[in-house]
């Protein structure tokens, strides 16, 4: 269930995030020794980097990994702190990693490689294989760790961190908004002919983009739905604010918009990490420049190329994606094959942005889903 531990929005999503007390009680006892020290973004490190080394030191690999994520969340990609961090959350998974067998991979990919981990699921895989991948902020293994959520879903499953993302954005690859091309070198370097898709958070834009160009895909799941990086970004500003910075958007006013988020992103730790985080993903190196970059982040245009089986999820207290914006996308995809929505709520435990608090629910929906629409592919 979701906890709401601090009253800071932010805070407690990634707190619920990183820490499951659900799965080992001891981590109540961590929470209640932690949580009084992080008030400011800058606490987290220091504070869950010891007690991850605590975990480590008594072999608690599955906490410690979360506890290192935790660590790395604020800190910015190019610091010591981030890679230390970020090591020790990937080191630590696979040591406590005791689930279905999991084959660590890498795709060529512009002069690089992307990470990818297959998970085998099943003894026979007569189902499509899944296809996952995350958004603004993931890495394949936190996503690896959710899937024990799903259960045995009778195919395989394959993650991977696209460019801009995880391990793949530390390799200096940033994020394009033409996710066919990753997903295509995946399902290339498997020999993958056909695949349900499944994006997280950012990854719910990015599916349906993917879906559109990519005839390889035959199913697409957005968890959460995601119409357009900017509704991230103003969704907690007043409505003027929003309104006023799309404007000086379209006016181009670079040296506004460079001192109203600078100001924006100093009182507001939610927005800096945005502003972070998009910087690096996007490689742009202003925070004007970053905003006319995101103005093409948009599904608009594109919900009539969609032709697959469709699957929306919304959280209705989502902190990033509007609720609104899940009626908007069943409706401009007009040549689907089919549409299913589902908001999550309060009472579900569900609510929160990717159903944190109670993905068992999620997952078990995208399973019984994919069951039902497998009967009727071609």
């Amino acid at each position: 269930m979701f906890h709401a531990y601090t009253g800071d929005e932010q805070f407690d999503l990634q707190l619920n995030r990183f820490t499951h007390p659900e799965l080992d009680p001891s981590v109540k006892g961590d929470l209640a020794e932690v949580i009084p020290q992080l008030r400011t973004a800058g606490d987290w490190y220091p504070c869950w980097s010891e007690l991850a080394r605590r975990r480590e030191v008594a072999g608690d690999h599955a906490v410690a990994s979360g506890y290192w994520g935790a660590a790395a969340f604020y800190e910015p990609l190019d610091s010591e702190t981030k890679r230390t961090a970020v090591a020790g959350f990937r080191r630590e998974f696979y040591a406590g990693w005791d689930g279905p067998e999991l084959e660590r991979l890498e795709v060529p990919y512009a002069g690089s490689s992307l990470p990818a981990l297959r998970i085998r699921t099943a003894a026979e895989h007569s189902a499509e294989p899944l296809l996952l991948f995350g958004g603004f902020d993931s890495y394949t293994e936190e996503m690896a760790g959710w899937l024990r959520a799903l259960g045995d879903c009778g195919r395989d499953v394959v993650i991977f961190d696209g460019p801009g993302q995880g391990t793949a954005l530390m390799r200096g690859l940033t994020m394009p908004l033409a996710w066919e091309r990753p997903v295509g070198a995946v399902l290339d370097a498997l020999e993958i002919e056909r695949c349900a898709a499944m994006g997280m958070s950012l990854g719910g834009l990015l599916v349906m983009r993917a879906a559109a160009f990519e005839p390889r895909i035959t199913r697409a799941v957005a968890m959460d739905v995601f119409y357009r990086m900017f509704d991230a970004l103003e969704i907690r500003l007043p409505r003027t604010a929003g309104v006023a910075l799309e404007f000086l958007v379209w006016c181009r006013a670079s040296g506004v918009l460079d001192a109203a988020v600078s100001r924006l992103a100093a009182r507001d730790h939610d927005m800096a990490w945005k502003l972070q985080q998009a910087l690096a993903i996007t490689g742009t190196d202003s925070p004007h420049a970053l905003l006319y970059e995101l103005v093409r982040w948009s599904l608009a245009g594109l919900g009539p190329l969609v032709r697959q089986d469709v699957l929306l999820f919304a959280g209705e207290r989502d902190q990033y994606v509007p609720l609104r914006r899940l009626d908007q996308v069943a409706r401009e995809l007009v040549n689907a094959n089919s549409v299913t929505t589902r908001v999550f709520t309060d009472a579900e435990h569900a609510a929160e942005h990717c159903q944190v608090g109670n993905l068992p629910l999620a997952l078990g929906a995208v399973r019984d889903w994919l069951d039902e629409t497998e009967e009727r592919l071609p």
